[in-house]
């Protein structure tokens, strides 16, 4: 093989993931212009199961459970359920105090997949539940955020997730990227796919589906990402994941680079297990019921791979060039620059675009927009990185920084009951 041919190779494999690239880049485009579905309110309430995943959370417990328990959906169609996993602090106690039940898990965990598949186990059994919401302890639901589930899910579909907040979007340049981030999958990616009849993406919490979207192995997975790996599951058993942009939580972020590094390698690996793991399931669809959802599910995983090997090869085909090529590199040169710079250009473009699609009072700082695509590159490097040094454990990721007032749920009660007091004259 020569030189070139070599470098013609890696040219090659850059175009094929540009594809993948564009493909995403082509969904958000029409989605846009969609019209999005509005579900009618539903008569019937369903019992929710509300699963809170907690491995010594007890400075932070009290606001999903707050929360939720402050909301408007009816008290007796939904039980707060904190999963207490091998905790060692007073996590149990301080849910109990805000009003949860409590499941204290003592046998070892590999993950929050294996608390997931310990509660929703114990839901199962119970038979009482029409569907489970899954919170992190660090979440804050909207006061209808089970109303407008409750009308998603009574509407035809079986797995929906909400619109995911910052609890801390101005706390520091991180914080604000991890806003625009979410801003990006909310706007972006959700909302556009939901709104053609695609699937959307579990991102963790904040997601709600029927018992009967389980199918009948029930909730299994394996994965450090049981999110993205239950959405793939869901997408080949002939469902999707919509979005419901009423159904507003907020969700605390990261804010140093220690762990922001080790959420995004784990994510990648996630990401990486996902798509070796279903890689033939999906394929077995695509060929048994094909179908432009299923195939845009798999391809909706690969583009954050595609921008990263997109990189990567362009590095490598720059440093072939350089190394055994004897003529002049200028246009080898050029090439490297105008794809880093495209990179940077749609960085800047999607990231302004979803922050100005977002709610105005949820958004970062300007400067975590004007660096966000520093952000793109440390998250493609995670992926590069993962591939040869993959996350063996899951850890997580300490809680507790101040969250904003509005998104407090005692906070808003506060507020409301001063709104009533005024409406009936009082003082």
């Amino acid at each position: 093989m020569t030189n070139q041919t070599f470098a013609n190779i890696f040219d090659f494999i850059c175009v094929f993931l540009s594809v993948v690239f564009f493909w995403s880049t082509t969904i958000v485009l029409i989605g846009l212009i969609k019209k999005e579905k509005k579900h009618p309110k539903a008569a019937k309430k369903l019992k929710f199961a509300v699963l809170i995943c907690a491995r010594n959370e007890e400075s932070v417990i009290r606001l999903p459970v707050k929360s939720i328990l402050l909301g408007t959906y009816p008290a007796d169609k939904r039980d707060v359920i904190v999963l207490a996993d091998n905790c060692t602090d007073n996590t149990a106690q301080k849910a109990r105090e805000a009003g949860a039940i409590v499941w204290e898990k003592t046998i070892p965990s590999h993950g929050k997949g294996d608390v997931l598949t310990w509660g929703i186990n114990k839901v199962l059994a119970d038979g009482s539940y029409d569907a489970i919401s899954v919170f992190d302890a660090d979440n804050i639901a909207s006061d209808r955020f089970f109303d407008e589930m409750n009308d998603a899910l009574n509407d035809g579909e079986y797995v929906v997730t909400g619109r995911r907040h910052s609890s801390n979007a101005k706390a520091n340049v991180i914080a604000g990227w991890y806003t625009v981030y979410w801003d990006m999958m909310n706007e972006l990616s959700n909302r556009v796919r939901t709104n053609l009849g695609l699937s959307g993406k579990l991102t963790g919490t904040g997601f709600a589906f029927l018992i009967s979207a389980l199918g009948n192995e029930g909730w299994k997975t394996h994965t450090m990402v049981e999110d993205v790996e239950f959405t793939v599951q869901t997408n080949i058993r002939g469902k999707r994941v919509a979005y419901v942009p009423k159904a507003d939580y907020a969700d605390e972020q990261p804010v140093t680079a220690v762990y922001m590094w080790r959420q995004l390698r784990r994510w990648a690996t996630g990401s990486w297990q996902v798509a070796r793991s279903y890689c033939w399931p999906w394929l077995k669809g695509m060929f048994t019921h094909p179908s432009l959802r299923l195939f845009d599910s798999y391809f909706a995983i690969l583009t954050g791979m595609s921008v990263a090997f997109i990189l990567l090869f362009n590095v490598v085909a720059l440093s072939v060039k350089l190394c055994f090529s004897q003529s002049d590199n200028s246009i080898a040169w050029l090439v490297f620059f105008l794809i880093l710079g495209f990179v940077f250009v749609m960085g800047w473009f999607t990231s302004i675009s979803a922050v100005a699609l977002s709610k105005k009072k949820r958004r970062p700082k300007w400067i975590a927009v004007a660096l966000f695509p520093i952000f793109s590159l440390i998250l493609c490097g995670s992926v590069l990185y993962t591939l040869f040094f993959p996350t063996k454990t899951w850890k997580p990721i300490p809680h507790g920084t101040k969250v904003d007032d509005g998104v407090d749920p005692e906070a808003r009660q506060k507020a409301r009951n001063t709104k009533a007091s005024a409406g009936n004259g009082e003082e």
